[in-house]
Parts: C-alpha cells; structure tokens; sequence
C-alpha cells in the first residue's frame, strides 16, 4: 500500500492522479505533478456548505447552471492544478468529463483556522485567473466573515468584499441570486 508520504514525492501525470483517485480512501488535489492530501471537514464546515447549496441550487438549475459539491474536482490550470473546492458552480452544458468541472464560474471554500491563509492568498490567486469564474466565495467557519470576489463587466475583479453582519447581502448579479450572510450560518454554532 502506498503512504501519503510516498505520494507526496512522486509526480504524477494528471491520468494516474485520476486513476488513484478513484480508488483512493483520502482526496487529494493535484499540484504540477504533486499530490496534496486533503483533510477531512468540520461539521461546522459541512452545515455551511449545504446551508449555500440550498440557497443556491434551485435558482441556478432553473438557469441552466450545476452545483458539485466537496469530492468534484474543478480544473484550476489544465494538466497544473485541480482542486476540491467546497462547491463549484458551472454551466450544466459543461460535459467534457465525469470527474473534473473545466469552465468553473463561481468557486466556493470554507475556510478553516487551518485553511484560511490558503483559501485567501493562494486559491483566490489560483482562482481569480480562471477565465471562465465569476464569483469566488470564501466563508469563515469560526466566525461570520465572508469575502465575495466579483468580476465585473469589463471582466476585471472588483475588490473583494468583507462582509461581517448577518444582514449583510451576498449579491451575485449574474445569477441573480441574492441572499444575506446570516443564511449561510443557519443552525451553525460559531465558536
């Protein structure tokens, strides 16, 4: 049996990634060639992402959009990065494969104490050079923070928004979708 550890210092091609994937009993993304164990979530983590999923679905399927949620990779940089993001949202026109999403428009991480610095710094960069995103979403799972990431019309992103309030409004114009901050943390104990 392979070790994690033996993982990690291996490259892989993207193809024996998603065949060990398959059979794998831990994720991993995929980093040029390198394989990152994912860890498992807070419930916490898992009651926030379904709370967005059912703020969001109904509304998106009836636009002809999909929503995937934790175990569907989402193509960052093609043959370079894939990753699991939290939710990831594409047209549901996006067929291309069974395992990954290739043209993500709205990415979504629950950011743990542990996560946070990852899913600010280095997955909004990752993401936000995504051409096919709109909207990248990062929720705080210790605390009511959000940070909202738009790209508008000329395609440049607008800087990100902080919201802190449960009144405060996660406004997703594309999608028209609007729904308040305080939702997303619906029977979710903060600490």
């Amino acid at each position: 049996m392979t070790t994690t550890l033996e993982i990690s210092e291996k490259i892989y091609s993207v193809a024996e990634w998603l065949e060990l994937e398959k059979h794998s009993e831990i994720r991993h993304e995929f980093y040029y060639g390198k394989l990152i164990p994912m860890a498992g979530e807070a419930k916490r983590a898992n009651k926030i992402a379904k709370n967005i999923l059912k703020l969001i679905d109904d509304p998106l399927i009836e636009k002809r959009f999909e929503v995937f949620s934790h175990d569907v990779k989402a193509e960052v940089v093609p043959n370079g990065i894939y990753r699991y993001p939290d939710l990831v949202v594409a047209p549901d026109v996006d067929d291309e494969d069974d395992y990954i999403v290739k043209h993500p428009v709205m990415m979504v991480e629950v950011a743990s104490k542990d996560s946070k610095t990852r899913d600010r710094i280095k997955k909004r960069k990752e993401y936000l050079e995504i051409p096919s995103m709109w909207y990248y979403l990062i929720i705080d799972q210790d605390e009511m923070l959000a940070e909202l990431h738009v790209r508008n019309e000329n395609g440049q992103w607008a800087r990100g928004l902080h919201l802190t309030e449960a009144s405060d409004l996660i406004d997703l114009p594309k999608f028209n979708i609007k729904f308040e901050l305080g939702e997303i943390y619906k029977r979710v104990k903060l600490t």
